[in-house]
């Protein structure tokens, strides 16, 4: 029986893992700023414990602790939390580009630094980051929330290599586009300055975010399910290897494939040129 650590759990995939850990069997702990935004995962049998991921280190860590008082061990552990930053790279304020970081990546690293000790103890243990495909490429209206995913990825990648002799492996978990509330009010928060000269830009952008929320192609329950089996390495992922990223929709699959194409190409546009910077001896 395992035990899962998730984080974000008041909507969405933080919700969906829960519930289906919970169908499985396992033991959850499920987190949110307002643990009593949690009843029905309460009711399910989660252990709801109330967790702002931007608090300092000493509260994450005894968040941390009170899920191993209470079942022992933290086998999963799901940084779900985060929101998106709608604004242009010059209408975003110093404080709400640090707000953005500070959720989606210092928040994470917190949380992660809480339960590795605990990880290590008992030699085993699986770090998953939600990610998204906005960690593989930018674009306007988004530069900051795409900026705090692709620094996770670098955390993952470096902590992936750290810990492996331990036991501990980490993966990023890129999701598509799926029908969560996440573009809803309480998860996209805009900029307060607005840059008339860049609205032909910004607009189109808002006006796309405003019509594919709750019209996305990806289901949440399905990406969920993929999620969990991937991370147990058990149905359909029986017998493989946990990647160091997971793509998840089939949207994901199309928009990575395009990026690393475009990158390819680029690199090799370019390589004749760039490789005489060598030393000759």
């Amino acid at each position: 029986m395992a035990v899962w650590f998730i984080s974000g759990c008041s909507s969405g995939f933080g919700d969906q893992i829960a519930r289906q850990a919970l169908a499985r069997g396992d033991k959850v702990v499920a987190t949110a700023r307002n643990a009593s935004k949690l009843s029905e995962l309460k009711k399910l049998g989660a252990l709801t414990l109330s967790l702002d991921i931007t608090s300092p280190d000493d509260v994450i860590q005894k968040v941390a602790k009170d899920a191993i008082d209470a079942y022992g061990s933290i086998d999963y552990l799901i940084n779900n939390a985060g929101y998106i930053l709608e604004a242009a790279v010059e209408e975003a304020s110093d404080a709400e580009i640090r707000a953005q970081f500070s959720t989606n990546f210092f928040g994470h690293a917190a949380v992660i630094r809480a339960v590795l000790p605990y990880m290590r103890a008992a030699k085993k243990g699986v770090v998953a980051n939600l990610g998204s495909i906005a960690g593989w490429h930018s674009d306007a209206g988004y530069g900051y929330y795409s900026a705090s995913k692709m620094a996770l990825v670098g955390i993952t990648e470096a902590l992936r290599q750290e810990e492996a002799h331990l036991g501990i492996q980490a993966v990023m978990i890129d999701p598509g586009y799926f029908r969560t509330n996440f573009l809803g009010s309480d998860a996209k928060i805009q900029s307060k300055t607005v840059i008339d000269d860049l609205r032909p830009m910004m607009d189109p952008v808002r006006d796309m975010l405003v019509k594919v929320n709750r019209n996305q192609p990806g289901d949440p329950v399905k990406g969920a399910a993929v999620i969990i089996e991937v991370l147990t390495l058990t149905g359909r992922a029986s017998g493989k290897k946990l990647p160091l990223r997971l793509a998840l929709g089939s949207d994901a699959v199309k928009v990575i494939a395009g990026v690393q194409a475009r990158q390819a190409k680029e690199l090799e546009e370019w390589a004749d040129i760039v490789k005489t910077t060598d030393h000759e001896d």
